[in-house]
């Protein structure tokens, strides 16, 4: 079974506290660790929608065999650190616009283990889907709303409308 492990976390937040609580209308100090939150869980979701890391990270991704030719999931790719099969370093090629596949020059292997490192994404449309995602969560703090006869109506949003462009399938 594929495998995939975030090692670390080595970028920021690409919404600040204070842009959010412009966005939200929020001019008090009170809710800003509720905010925080808010802010990190909502680019993770962005993240596993789009299958794109938004904030940089290390990554160690596992195949128990591969055909030699596969892609690393939650790109674009800085750098590999590592590329290994059965724990014996094994030589590779980067292909690619962001550097996410990789083909093994021996093919076949078992066991590979991949090391990398992402770059990260950074523009105003991603920066809006977090915004209106924290806006969502902040104002509702649950996935759905009630009226006064006991319908319960999820909460719609546009963020994945947002996201779209940015998704890349992942198999």
């Amino acid at each position: 079974m594929r495998q995939i492990k975030i090692n670390s976390t080595d970028g920021s937040e690409i919404v600040l506290v204070a842009t959010a609580k412009d966005y939200i209308r929020v001019s008090t100090s009170a809710d800003d660790n509720i905010i925080t939150r808010m802010i990190t869980q909502a680019r993770i979701w962005c993240e596993n929608y789009i299958s794109k890391d938004i904030v940089s990270k290390t990554r160690t991704y596992y195949l128990p065999e591969t055909n030699g030719l596969f892609d690393l999931p939650f790109g674009p790719v800085s750098s590999i650190t590592s590329v290994k099969s059965d724990n014996v370093a094994i030589d590779y090629t980067v292909l690619g616009l962001d550097n996410e596949s990789i083909e093994l020059d021996g093919g076949y292997a078992d066991k590979v283990k991949i090391v990398y490192v992402t770059s990260g994404l950074n523009d105003s449309l991603l920066q809006q889907a977090i915004m209106q995602l924290v806006s969502t969560y902040y104002d509702n703090r649950a996935d759905f709303s009630s009226d006064q006869k006991s319908n319960v109506e999820p909460i719609p949003t546009n963020v994945k409308d947002i996201l779209n462009s940015y998704k890349a399938m992942f198999l």
